[in-house]
């Protein structure tokens, strides 16, 4: 990207990119497509870059990062200084806490040299990125602050990370997870409620419905007899 084109970027970011300024940048930039859905809050000072799509009624916290193919699924919640990096698909109604990194690509280690400024500037070459895979992040998660999610990693609905984790392996539905790497601390339900909330999907019911159901929503799961048949 130009110097020009880091300075537009710059400027839509400080007004919290406004509609007019997103179908500006479509037209103008190349390999470039932020998809906004309605009702979506988005703070001062982020850098949106890629093909992005994030659903309606998101909210995305102050400086946070979304670059690459990055998709955000409905009334989730980024809080600020939040990083999203290559290839990320993360689903609705997500709580996030701040300083929080999904890193889906990384530095190649085969090779002498490890720094892709030296490959460009000194060698004339290119140092391509690696990747074990795409990332991807379940409905209805709380991802603990200044966490941080590593390539290939598929995190399950429902599922909790405790502060300063970095997650190496796949996360279950509904399992806490927490450490240095990561591993499961405890469950949030016993295996039959899992199950029936897992076939449930509540994140995938329209609005009215949930909305009708408000008690199911405030109160402890303690049984089978507190999930609704909806």
């Amino acid at each position: 990207m130009d110097t020009s084109l880091r300075l537009a970027e710059k400027l839509v970011s400080k007004l919290s990119y406004p509609r007019l300024a997103v179908e500006i940048a479509n037209r103008t930039i190349d390999r470039q497509q932020l998809k906004i859905k309605a009702g979506v809050d988005i703070g001062r000072d982020c850098i949106l870059r890629g093909n992005l799509m994030i659903g309606p009624h998101c909210s995305v916290g102050d400086n946070c990062e979304l670059l690459g193919d990055v998709s955000l699924g409905e009334r989730s919640n980024l809080n600020r200084g939040i990083e999203v990096v290559r290839e990320v698909k993360i689903g609705k109604y997500g709580a996030f806490a701040r300083d929080i990194l999904f890193q889906e690509k990384n530095h190649v280690i085969s090779k002498p040299g490890m720094q892709m400024r030296f490959y460009n500037n000194v060698l004339d070459s290119k140092l391509e990125h690696t990747s074990n895979g795409p990332i991807s992040v379940g409905n209805g998660v709380w991802i603990g602050a200044r966490d941080i999610i590593l390539s290939a990693v598929s995190i399950g609905d429902g599922a909790i990370m405790g502060v300063g984790s970095i997650v190496t392996d796949d996360v279950e539905p509904y399992s806490v997870v927490a450490g240095v790497p990561a591993d499961r601390v405890k469950w949030r339900f016993n295996k039959e409620i899992r199950e029936q909330l897992l076939e449930l999907e509540w994140w995938n019911l329209p609005e009215d419905v949930l909305q009708q159901n408000t008690q199911f929503f405030n109160q402890p799961i303690k049984s089978r007899c507190d999930i609704p048949d909806i």
